[in-house]
């Protein structure tokens, strides 16, 4: 038996799929509450699928070497798949409830006044929404206190991060419960505000948009523009993050750059925010000055430099992107 904390995937689709996966992984029993009205026949074959589904996910990481079979068989025992008619019982035992309902306003207010009604009441109750604000959803929660926002990126058993979005009313307390039990299951939470997109998925629209705008120019084609993608822009900023990036060039080149990128692209998009021309007058243009949005001045530059190109060495070598030397 485990003594870990029950976990409760609400919606039997892709992302319920996702979080049984994510936490039975980890050791931590987990079910995938179906909260749709099915046949006995109906709801046999869906589990068949969501556990055959699993199963071959598992077995794909087992084949990398990241599970054995017999892993694979006990994180497998740890899931139930349970109907409509006994997702209250179930409910009501859970520490943990995460909502992956259909992104609609009707699915999801049914979901969470149902769950929230019958979970007990120090349960952290959290929605796995891609685009609904926890302002906009805790009106429908029992005690919205203990209810945020928990955005995995599909697919959910892969991707490390978890975006974790508190509102103004959410308890901390419950807010550090559900960050902790996702560092428990080896995610990487990481807090954002209430805000539209919350990072990745804000981040991410703007570079489609763009990558769309040089195919419709003629700057590259698809595949043009999806190599220097995967050959240059997404190594780097795996290794290094946005901002460690500016402040390792310097604050002043992008400061210049995109000034440039604004008048010739006529996009204002580009152009770098007020706070960016206030660090120049301030003297923290980054790394090299000991200050920039990061502060560097009790840090030893030489040794992040050099941890930050093993990391980026490691990576690109698993890429298979760096070349043989040719002496």
């Amino acid at each position: 038996m485990t003594n870990k904390p029950t976990i409760a995937a609400i919606g039997a689709g892709r992302m319920g799929r996702g979080i049984g996966h994510v936490f039975a992984y980890a050791g931590y029993p987990v079910s995938i509450v179906d909260y749709k009205p099915r046949s006995s026949s109906d709801f046999a074959d869906m589990e068949r699928e969501i556990r055959g589904e699993i199963a071959d996910n598992m077995r794909f990481l087992s084949g990398l070497g990241l599970m054995t079979e017999m892993q694979v068989g006990k994180a497998l025992d740890l899931i139930s798949v349970v109907r409509a008619d006994e997702a209250d019982g179930v409910i009501s035992g859970a520490g943990f409830l995460l909502e992956g309902v259909p992104e609609t306003r009707k699915a999801k207010q049914d979901a969470l006044s149902r769950m929230s009604r019958a979970a007990r009441p120090d349960a952290i109750i959290a929605s796995t929404t891609s685009t609904m604000l926890v302002t906009e959803l805790q009106e429908w929660v029992v005690n919205p206190e203990r209810f945020l926002n928990a955005h995995f990126l599909n697919p959910a058993f892969l991707i490390p991060l978890v975006e974790v979005s508190p509102g103004p009313t959410t308890d901390e307390a419950s807010a550090q419960r559900l960050i902790d039990l996702l560092e428990g299951a080896g995610k990487s939470p990481v807090r954002c505000a209430a805000s539209p997109g919350y990072i990745v998925p804000r981040l991410q629209s703007l570079i489609m948009a763009e990558c769309c705008r040089m195919v419709a120019e003629g700057v590259g084609t698809p595949k043009e523009i999806d190599q220097a993608i995967m050959a240059g822009f997404g190594p780097r900023y795996t290794a290094m993050g946005v901002i460690e990036f500016i402040d390792w060039g310097g604050v002043d080149i992008f400061y210049h750059a995109g000034n440039y990128l604004a008048e010739k692209l006529n996009s204002e998009r580009h152009r770098p925010p007020r706070e960016v021309a206030k660090m120049m007058r301030d003297g923290r243009r980054g790394m090299r000055d000991g200050q920039g949005y990061y502060d560097f001045r009790n840090m030893d530059v030489e040794a992040f430099q050099q941890e930050k190109m093993q990391r980026f060495v490691t990576l690109l070598n698993g890429l298979g992107r760096v070349p043989k030397p040719g002496v």
